[in-house]
């Protein structure tokens, strides 16, 4: 079976020469070769006539009209050449836009058909999930065990319920967590105020004991220097009593310790503890304030150590 591709360039100019240049040449070869016997026709009817005399008007006439009969059917070889020659520009170009038309379809039906199988590609899964479901549905609703959908939507409604409910107190949990930050925040920063202040009655104490021993030393020292004994303010040892003025002043006896009391050495040490135990005193818990949690326990104690310390000191001092 014969195929019918197309030509190379080569076999369709041999094509040309071979068939169309054999047929539409023949007018131009015969308008040629009667152009190149003309001078040859002419001669020979010259010297004919000489022998006669003269030149018959047929024989120019019959001439004349082979000229114009070979000139016309060049003339229309050449006019169905050029025709031939348009028409093949318009197939030809009619022919690149249908060329061009068939690839952009050939292309769109390609991308429509990509498109198309990614759709059955999805849709073939969606089809095996639904069957899925439908066997996991068949699979419960057939299941004597469950329970009925009317029960199952009122314990749904109850769930729901039981988590709005745990939403709002969560929302509460949060405001009272945030409410007893603020408190402990508050207690904290109380509880520094305290301990500077408890520190500056401590340095205030301190002070003051100091000036009052410095007065106690030199009222002593002068005492002694001009009698040469001890007066009712030298130190005694325990368990001992002063003799009695002849005047029957009894303070200075009075003043004297009895037992194993060594708090003769500061008369003012009565206040200073009474004050020093006031201060140092820590805050009675309000009932307001909430309860702890681990992490502030520790955080509280420390504070608390820290508060007591100098405070301790300072009744151990004035025991």
């Amino acid at each position: 079976m014969s195929s019918w591709n197309l030509l190379d360039e080569k076999s369709e100019h041999e094509l040309h020469k071979n068939r169309l240049l054999a047929v539409e040449e023949r007018p131009f070869k015969r308008i040629s070769k009667r152009l190149a016997a003309a001078p040859s026709l002419v001669a020979t009817g010259t010297a004919a006539d000489d022998d006669s005399g003269r030149i018959t008007s047929s024989t120019a006439k019959q001439l004349e009209d082979d000229f114009a009969l070979d000139f016309a059917t060049f003339d229309s070889s050449l006019v169905r050449l050029q025709f031939l020659h348009d028409a093949n520009e318009r197939e030809r170009e009619r022919y690149r836009g249908d060329q061009e038309r068939i690839l952009q379809e050939s292309q769109a039906a390609r991308d429509t058909n990509a498109q198309l199988r990614e759709h059955l590609e999805a849709a073939r899964a969606t089809l095996a999930q639904r069957k899925r479901f439908d066997d996991m549905a068949n699979r419960i609703t057939s299941n004597r065990l469950l329970r009925p959908r009317d029960e199952q939507v009122v314990n749904l409604a109850k769930l729901e319920e039981e988590c709005r409910e745990l939403e709002r107190e969560s929302e509460a949990y949060s405001v009272t967590w945030r409410e007893r930050r603020d408190q402990f925040n508050r207690i904290m920063e109380e509880g520094m105020l305290l301990r500077r202040q408890i520190r500056d009655e401590k340095e205030e104490v301190d002070r003051r004991e100091g000036m009052i021993e410095g007065d106690d030393d030199g009222a002593a020292g002068a005492a002694g220097a001009g009698t040469g004994t001890g007066t009712d303010h030298t130190p005694r040892p325990d368990n001992y009593d002063s003799p009695v003025p002849a005047n029957g002043d009894t303070s200075g006896a009075s003043s004297q310790p009895k037992g194993g009391d060594s708090a003769h050495l500061h008369p003012n040490d009565g206040g200073s503890a009474s004050l020093s135990r006031s201060v140092s005193r820590p805050p009675s818990r309000d009932p307001s304030v909430p309860p702890r949690e681990e992490g502030e326990d520790e955080d509280m104690a420390d504070q608390k150590d820290s508060s007591q310390g100098p405070t301790g000191d300072r009744m151990d001092v004035d025991a």
